[in-house]
């Protein structure tokens, strides 16, 4: 009798991780055992519409139960929450600038109406979201104006303002021969790719052309264009970097005040 065998007779064989559709279906059995009854509706492989007519895609929460498997019902019961929050309206000190993959923006795919963003390079994007209690919600520019009676571009300059309220805008000093890694703690290093005030700053500055790897939420790692063996070494490390809040595989160069692709 091989080992396997054995354990599963005896009942302590590790059971096979869910599979995406099936967290999709753990997930539907809490929402209706707290709200029997619920309207909800399985979108595409993974995503869910729940009964207020939000849209909530599981993608990441899943990746995250994989890299955690024994906090599985902690995650199914946090995203549970997700699907039966009810919106209210946004407000001006809500607001805030993320940055994101494109597939971020609010609605539908071939909505004309798909919320406020602005593109960045390397597939990013800088888009107005909601800072909620429980999550940020990604809401349809319509939807944004509606609430808060103002135009996209007073929009944008609230949440911009926001954003530097929340944020030190002092970047660490560079050290020779070694990457500069750059965190908030608060979700939000990334966000700082749209400041141009932090990157004009004489810590920065002074290095000349930089490459950076925005490769989570809250980090960003820089290096001099000008070092060869730095940007390998950060090659390096976005190739190893893969978990439930990984944002970028591709490099930004910042150079002349403006972001490009750098390949």
């Amino acid at each position: 009798m091989g080992k396997g065998s054995l354990l599963q007779r005896l009942g302590l064989a590790r059971k096979p991780p869910l599979t995406i559709a099936q967290f999709r279906e753990r997930v539907i059995e809490e929402v209706l055992r707290r709200q029997p009854g619920a309207d909800l509706e399985r979108l595409g492989d993974s995503d869910l519409n729940g009964p207020s007519g939000g849209e909530t895609a599981l993608g990441r929460a899943y990746a995250y139960y994989r890299e955690t498997p024994r906090e599985r019902e902690l995650v199914i019961g946090q995203v549970a929450d997700l699907v039966l929050h009810e919106p209210g309206k946004a407000t001006p000190d809500q607001l805030m600038v993320l940055v994101r993959p494109h597939s971020f923006l609010a609605g539908s795919e071939g909505e004309t109406d798909r919320g406020l963003a602005r593109s960045l390079p390397a597939g990013l994007i800088a888009v107005v979201a909601v800072d909620k209690p429980e999550s940020y919600e990604f809401l349809m520019a319509s939807e944004l104006r509606d609430d808060l009676g103002l135009s996209d571009a007073e929009i944008w300059a609230r949440a911009e303002a926001n954003l530097l309220t929340r944020v030190n805008m002092t970047p660490p000093k560079a050290r020779t021969g070694v990457l500069m890694g750059i965190k908030t703690d608060i979700g939000l290093a990334s966000s700082l790719l749209t400041v141009d005030a932090f990157w004009e700053h004489p810590h920065l500055a002074s290095l000349g052309n930089l490459v950076v790897a925005p490769v989570e939420r809250d980090e960003l790692v820089v290096v001099p264009a000008d070092q060869p063996e730095l940007v390998h070494a950060l090659r390096n490390l976005v190739a190893r970097r893969d978990n439930s809040n990984f944002l970028c595989d591709r490099l930004l160069l910042r150079r002349n005040g403006a972001w490009e692709d750098f390949e």
